[in-house]
């Protein structure tokens, strides 16, 4: 199989879908960052002024984009407690590998988040839902964001596989 990517013409998601297209995975083409309403935001990152904005729509459709059980469960595990302080990197890596710990868990999730954070920026989101505080090494969702992932991961194909599924996901009051 062969395929070309023209640098000066082709951009990053260009490239991105034609790998996905050679190995079976189509995904249809977004003909540009869909507009975003003022009313239909639910959460916007804190900071930079232009950092995109989440609708509930995206944040569903984030959810229904993500294709393994690992990057569900790290949904699932900073969606399970929302607000200050977060949830450290640390506790998720190692609820995801729980065979692993220190660094090596954390090198794992690494290559989750990654996964994650592509699916993100392929729906013209930027980044993951997350306040993800480098310095503290912490994961913070929102309270609002966090009630539309939990509902949107009990409708992923995906979610009797993972460790919670019998729980159904819902904010504690």
């Amino acid at each position: 199989m062969k395929f070309t990517i023209d640098t000066e013409t082709d951009s990053y998601e260009d490239a991105i879908r034609t790998v996905r297209a050679a190995y079976g995975q189509l995904q249809p083409r977004p003909s540009g960052r869909p507009k975003v309403l003022p009313e239909d935001v639910v959460w916007k990152p804190p900071g930079q002024y232009d950092r995109p904005a989440w609708t509930e729509e995206m944040l569903r459709s984030w959810v229904k984009s993500l294709q393994t059980v690992e990057e569900l469960d790290v949904v699932w595990r900073v969606c399970a407690e929302p607000g200050s302080p977060g949830v450290r990197g640390q506790v998720i890596a190692e609820y995801l590998s729980p065979e692993l710990t220190g660094k090596p868990a954390l090198t794992a999730m690494g290559v989750v988040s990654r996964r994650m954070h592509r699916t993100a920026r392929e729906m013209w989101a930027g980044e993951m839902p997350f306040v993800i505080d480098e310095a503290k090494r912490t994961r913070t969702v929102d309270r609002s964001v966090a009630a539309i992932l939990l509902d949107a991961l009990a409708q992923h194909p995906l979610w009797p596989r993972m460790r919670h599924h019998s729980n159904p996901p819902s904010l504690g009051s």
